[in-house]
C-alpha cells in the first residue's frame, strides 16, 4: 500500500506538468546508479539487560562507531521526468545495505577479589528494498551542470544480521589477560521494524554527453521512524543471553555518494530514426 502511495504520488505529478513538456528535451530519462554509503545511528533511549542496584554502575554504556565506519552501498535504476525546465521528478528504486557497530564492557566482582570484564563488539547489517521520490533542479543549461535535490523514501526491510565478539578478561590487581574470546552470529530482523521513512536533500553535478548523461552526487537521508522493534527486544535470547545486551531505541540516518547513468528515452529514439533514415536514402 505504501509503495502504491509513492508511485501514485508521482504518477500525478506527470500528469500535473505533462502539458508544460518542451518538444525539444527528452520526455524521460532512465539509467542505473550505485555508489557507497556512511550511516549514522541516532538513538533515543538506552536500553540494558542488567540494572545494576549499586551506586556505582558494572557496565558502560554503548559507545557507537562513528560514521566514516559504517560502509555500505546501494545500486538501483533512476527514472527521471523533466517536468518543467530545469526541474525533474523522479523514482529511484534501489537495494541498499547498511551497517553500524557500537561496543560496550560489563563488569563483576568475584568473590576472592578478582575482576571480571567483559567487552563485547556488536555489529549490525540492514537490507532494504527502498523507493524514493526525488525533485530534482538543475542549475544552468549547459552540459556540465550543478543540481540540487530533495527527496521522499520507502524502505522495506529485507535482510537483518548481527555479530558480536566477546573478550572476558579477569585480573586480581596483580595480573590480568584475557580468559575466553567468543564470536555469537545470528539473525536479527525480528529486532527491527520492516518500514522505514526517510526524507533526504543532497547535491551533485551532471554532465550531458547528448546520448548519454552521467551524475554524481551525495545526499543525506533523515530517518524519520525509529526502526528498533520495542515489542521484540528481549526476545532474542542468542544475544540478550551471551551479551546480557538489547537494542536501543534508534534511527539510522545515512549520507549516500551515487554515481549515476542515464538515457534520454527521446534523444535515442529520433537518433535512430535519422540513421534509419540515411540508409533508405543510400539503397536507392
Amino acid at each position: 500500500m505504501k509503495i502504491k502511495l509513492i508511485t501514485l504520488v508521482f504518477l500525478l505529478l506527470l500528469g500535473i506538468t505533462g502539458r508544460a513538456q518542451d518538444k525539444n528535451k527528452p520526455s524521460l530519462l532512465v539509467g542505473f546508479y550505485g555508489g557507497v554509503n556512511f550511516s549514522q545511528p541516532r538513538t533515543s533511549e538506552g536500553h540494558q539487560v542488567v540494572e545494576f542496584l549499586g551506586t556505582t554502575p558494572n557496565y558502560t554504556s554503548k559507545s557507537y562507531d562513528n560514521m566514516m565506519s559504517n560502509l555500505g552501498h546501494q545500486f538501483g535504476f533512476v527514472m527521471f521526468y523533466p517536468a518543467m525546465g530545469n526541474l525533474h521528478v523522479g523514482l529511484l528504486p534501489n537495494y541498499s545495505s547498511y551497517s553500524y557497530g557500537y561496543n560496550n564492557e560489563q563488569l563483576w566482582n568475584e568473590t576472592d577479589g578478582s575482576t571480571l570484564t567483559a567487552y563485547h563488539d556488536h555489529q549490525q547489517k540492514l537490507r532494504y528494498f527502498e523507493i524514493p521520490l526525488v525533485v530534482r533542479y538543475y542549475i544552468g543549461t549547459a552540459k556540465l551542470k550543478p543540481y540540487v535535490e530533495g527527496l521522499f523514501s520507502y524502505g522495506l526491510l529485507l535482510i537483518a544480521e548481527k555479530s558480536v565478539q566477546s573478550d572476558y578478561t579477569r585480573s586480581d590487581g596483580i595480573n590480568s589477560g584475557v580468559i575466553q574470546q567468543t564470536n555469537v552470529n545470528g539473525d536479527y530482523k525480528s529486532n527491527y521494524i520492516i518500514s522505514k521513512w526517510d526524507i533526504g536533500a543532497g547535491a551533485g553535478i551532471s554532465y550531458d554527453f547528448d546520448q548519454l548523461i552521467l551524475t554524481l552526487g551525495a545526499t543525506y537521508q533523515y530517518n524519520l521512524n525509529p526502526i528498533s522493534n520495542e515489542k521484540n527486544r528481549y526476545n532474542n535470547s542468542l544475544f540478550t543471553s551471551s551479551t546480557y545486551d538489547v537494542q536501543d531505541k534508534l534511527s539510522l540516518n545515512a549520507l549516500k555518494i551515487n554515481l549515476s547513468v542515464i538515457f534520454p528515452i527521446s534523444k535515442i529514439t529520433k537518433k535512430g530514426a535519422v540513421e534509419c533514415y540515411y540508409f533508405k536514402e543510400k539503397r536507392r
